[in-house]
Order: structure tokens, then sequence, then C-alpha cells
């Protein structure tokens, strides 16, 4: 049995044109309000869940390049969902940040300490779960950045299961359903997660930065006395 599923499951490895602990150690730096910002800026429009997805304890963040998974409401437990499990483990690279759907299921948890040690084991540096977490209280104590709309005692296996992984997936967003593919760029805080498009990691990070400096300078300069109109004119934030 065991050898059977090792020969079947499927490889699907994120790859990405950029250093991942670079680009995360960069974002872990900064805050989901701006990130948020910066898209507006660059025209990328109303990439955030929606309200009520956020982390176990208010300093947890997550940030790297998503890791996507579907589920869906039970159905029997087959060779290939175990196969896709080894798949997904198999397929994780350093610094990704896993991130499912719950498949409509509202009754069990969908994530728990046993598979955050399995995943960290492989390299994952969070989650983000739109449904149900248990096991709270060691994936507190074992510092894994988790994200999540409830919290549910409830065993998942049985009630929802994973069916496949590195595929678009559907969440709840702040203007409907928002999609999201293998490899955006997720970000969470204590406000919320964001989600940035693949391809524009980078020039959003670079935004970001830049508005982090004019910040800080912006603040300095009122808590100095001068006239908040005047600290807009000379950095355009405040």
């Amino acid at each position: 049995m065991c050898d059977k599923i090792v020969d079947t499951y499927e490889y699907r490895p994120l790859v990405l044109d950029y250093d991942v602990e670079d680009i995360r150690r960069r974002y872990l730096k900064l805050y989901a309000g701006l990130i948020f910002d910066s898209m507006e800026e660059l025209g990328i429009m109303n990439q955030a869940m929606d309200s009520g997805i956020y982390p176990l304890l208010p300093d947890m963040k997550v940030a790297g390049p998503a890791f996507t998974a579907t589920r869906q409401v039970k159905v029997d437990f087959t060779e290939q969902e175990k196969n896709t499990r080894i798949g997904l483990v198999k397929s994780m690279i350093p610094g990704c940040i896993f991130i499912s759907d719950s498949g409509g299921n509202s009754n069990s948890a969908h994530f728990g300490e046993i598979t955050a040690t399995c995943y960290r084991a492989a390299g994952c540096a969070g989650a983000v779960m739109d449904g149900s977490v248990r096991d709270t209280n060691y994936l507190i104590n074992m510092g894994f950045p988790t994200f999540s709309r409830f919290r549910n005692p409830v065993e998942g296996h049985g009630r929802s299961e994973m069916v496949d992984f590195m595929v678009p997936i559907y969440v709840k967003g702040i203007e409907g359903m928002l999609k999201v593919y293998p490899g955006d760029f997720v970000f969470g805080d204590n406000d919320g997660v964001v989600i940035v498009p693949k391809d524009m990691t980078v020039p959003v990070l670079e935004q970001a930065e830049h508005w982090v400096e004019t910040e800080k300078l912006s603040r300095k300069a009122m808590e100095d006395g001068m006239n908040p109109f005047d600290v807009y004119n000379t950095y355009g934030r405040f």
C-alpha cells in the first residue's frame, strides 16, 4: 500500500523568479493596509479577503507565495485522496503559505496541529483557511502563523476532504469571491489578509517600501509640529 501511494502521487512545485526568503523578509516589515493601498496605487483593486479572516494571535503574520488547495464536502475516502495529500506535501517549497477554501463545509475543522507540523517540516511558513481550524493552543504554542474564519473542535475527516492542490481557488473577498492562483503572494496581519497577484509581487513590495519611508518622515514632521496639510504636500501621505 505504501509503495503504491509513493509511486502514484503527483508533484506540482511552485516555480518563482525571485528569492522567496528575501521577499518574505521584506514583506514582513510591512502591514496589510499599506500593501492594499500599494496595490490600488498600481491599479490592482479589491485584493483582500473579507472581514473575519484573522490570526490566532494579534502579532501573527503570514507572508509568502500561495500554495493553494481546495476541499469539498465529504465523499468516500479513496486512494487518490491519500495520494493528493502526499503529493501536496512533496510539492511545498520553503516559505510558502498554505491557503485553502472550505469546500462549502462549515461543521468541522479544516486544519490543525498535526497538519501544521507536517507542512512546516515541508517548508510551509503559515496557513490561511477560509474556514475553520482546531488545536489552536497547539498551533499557538508551536508558533505557526494561522489565520481562519472560525474555530471548531470537530474532526474534518469524514466530513470534508482536500481534493486538489496547486490549482486556482476561490475564497470570500471584500467584493464577492476572490480568485487566488498558485504563487500569488499572501500577506496577513491582525487587520486581515491581502492577495498580491503573482507577477506584481515585487512591484507592490517596492511601492509599499517607498511609502513606509515617506510615512516615517511625515509622522516625524507632524510630531515636530508641521501643519498636516504641509506634511501632505511635502510627502504625499499622512
